[in-house]
């Protein structure tokens, strides 16, 4: 149940336990930004390839 003061507004322990969350959130956004914006590193990029080429292989021999 909401706490809320006399004139109907939420309690002040609300307010700031919301400013908290959308302080976090804003944090967690520009961390996975900036993550997003890193480079793929190449044995990832290798295991792609290979992947890839395995699926190709197995779509050229008639195997799904």
């Amino acid at each position: 149940m909401m706490t809320k003061n006399s004139n109907g507004a939420p309690a002040a322990g609300r307010r700031s336990n919301h400013e908290a969350s959308d302080a976090i959130a804003s944090q967690l956004k520009r961390y996975y930004k900036s993550v997003e914006q890193e480079p793929i590193p190449d044995s990832l990029l290798d295991l792609l390839e290979k992947l890839d080429q395995a699926e190709r292989a197995g779509i050229a021999d008639g195997a799904n």
